[in-house]
């Protein structure tokens, strides 16, 4: 067969693979590694055509050839490897690559040596095929359907967050294309495959690139673009949404840098889909926000699955906040249901935050109360609502003996306590300066003064004091530690 008749026999196949060959020069959506593959598996399949028009002219001879017993086996082989690329196209092989491999690899010495050991086939010397007088002799093609059935398993499985629509393209296409083959082996027609692999593969980067248009780069979970899509089309079929919000990203991201912030990302996306629940589509919508829309599933359901999401990320140092709305069944509104979400995930960040700055109060606060007593001065501490408005004030023991109180029974925890043993003549001037500090929401004005403090014994007593404010996010007190040292020897005249 020369040239001319290769390439017209083959002209259908030769214009798909050439069309997604420069296709793929304008791709936005694959990474560089997948279309590295994709023109990997077009060079394979343009490979295995040219050999088999070569295995085509050579079994018309009559004698056997070296070429044509060789040829064979690397046939064979190239089918499953094309399927195996195919895979690695999609990420299905990131876990036990070499366990994909191994069949192949056993086959290799099989197919090779088939020749001398008639495990599969040989050739007799008049340049004839014989198959083994067992279910070996079809060893070639139950090795490509396995690799079949991996593929569709594994596809299946890795795009099980798209609806049926999604991938019911490819895989009407790989079934189809594997039932033509079966055909052929029963009625023993042969054929080659390169054109029918050409036909899978484009249809197949038609569908990822489908796929891959709909999700989120970096987490792998449903994009932007589609989550808007899906909540106009399956607005009748929703019955939950959760609003998701990763705590602390910037933080990662301005003190470890963008690859850890990424890697907080993918975490948490693995957290919120390792449960596999089933009638769930998970979207990453911002940088550090996620939602869920849950499809006929029950509050309970839903509740359970939130616990199960938020179980898997305390077993990480990542923490996100979750708010939930069940969609009314007469109000089919999911931008309403979202809103209601969002405010209950507002709710509980708040509360995260809270906790979260509380811990670190609570750590300061220890430091400072060792430093006292080592320095031998007082420390107080107040507390905040979430207003702004104080809840509770807190006396140290060292505090109250500079003074000459016991405890909290002569000098109770309320601010009137100190306030109403302040000097006439400081008074105003002190309470303002501690008020002032307290109502900068831009935490740039801070408590320092000096002041005469009337002690149990009755004598007036110089104190210095600072105070330091830790505030919530918008600017809310949260809690106020200072600190009291006795300075009437410095006062008095010298």
């Amino acid at each position: 067969m020369d040239i001319a008749s290769l390439t017209l026999s083959n002209y259908i196949m030769i214009a798909e693979l050439l069309g997604l060959w420069v296709m793929l020069d304008s791709n936005v959506h694959l990474k560089k590694r997948t279309i590295l593959l994709t023109r990997n598996v077009i060079i394979l399949i343009f490979i295995e055509s040219i050999l088999w028009a070569i295995e085509r002219y050579l079994r018309e001879l009559d004698y056997l050839t070296t070429a044509r017993i060789f040829l064979t086996p690397t046939i064979y082989l190239l089918h499953p490897l094309i399927m195996l690329m195919i895979m690695e196209m999609a990420e299905l092989l990131n876990k036990h690559r070499f366990l994909y491999y191994l069949p192949v690899l056993i086959s290799i010495p099989l197919l090779y040596t088939s020749q001398w050991t008639h495990l599969i086939y040989w050739y007799a010397n008049e340049n004839l095929f014989i198959g083994a007088d067992s279910i070996m002799r079809y060893y070639p093609y139950l090795l490509f359907f396995l690799y079949v059935l991996l593929f569709v398993g594994g596809f299946t499985f890795r795009y099980s967050k798209y609806g049926v629509a999604e991938r019911k393209g490819i895989l009407i296409s790989i079934f189809t294309a594997s039932i033509g083959v079966f055909l052929h082996i029963i009625f023993k027609i042969d054929v080659d495959y390169s054109t029918l692999f050409a036909s899978v593969l484009l249809i197949y980067y038609l569908s990822l690139y489908v796929l891959t248009a709909k999700e989120d780069t970096l987490t792998h979970l449903l994009n932007r673009q589609c989550y808007y899509s899906d909540s106009e089309t399956l607005k009748n079929q929703i019955s939950a949404v959760v609003s998701i919000d990763m705590n602390d990203l910037k933080k990662y991201n301005d003190t470890q840098g963008h690859d850890a912030g990424d890697i907080a990302l993918n975490t948490v996306a693995g957290c919120l889909t390792h449960t596999k629940a089933k009638n769930k589509k998970v979207y990453r919508i911002g940088g550090d926000e996620f939602a869920v829309f849950y499809i006929k599933k029950s509050e309970e359901d839903v509740r359970k699955d939130i616990a199960a999401m938020k179980a898997n990320l305390a077993e990480t140092k990542y923490t996100c906040a979750f708010g939930y709305q069940m969609v009314d069944a007469g109000d089919r509104d999911i931008d309403k249901a979202m809103r209601s979400a969002d405010k209950q995930m507002y709710s509980h960040k708040a509360k995260l935050k809270d906790s979260d700055a509380r811990r670190i109060a609570a750590h300061r606060e220890a430091t400072i109360r060792v430093m006292h007593e080592a320095l031998g001065s007082g420390m107080w501490g107040m507390e905040f609502d979430e207003t702004g408005k104080m809840t509770s004030v807190e006396w140290s023991p060292e505090f109250r003996k500079m003074v000459g109180y016991k405890d909290e029974t002569d000098f109770p925890n309320a601010l009137e306590s100190w306030s109403d043993l302040l000097h006439p003549d400081d008074k105003q001037t002190v309470l303002k300066k501690y008020n002032d500090a307290i109502s900068d929401y831009s935490g740039n004005t801070n408590y320092d003064v000096d002041y005469r403090l009337k002690v149990k014994s009755g004598e007036w007593r110089w104190f210095h004091a600072i105070g330091r404010l830790l505030r919530r996010d918008n600017g809310v007190p949260l809690s106020y530690v200072g600190m009291f040292v006795d300075i009437t020897d410095q006062k008095r005249p010298s």
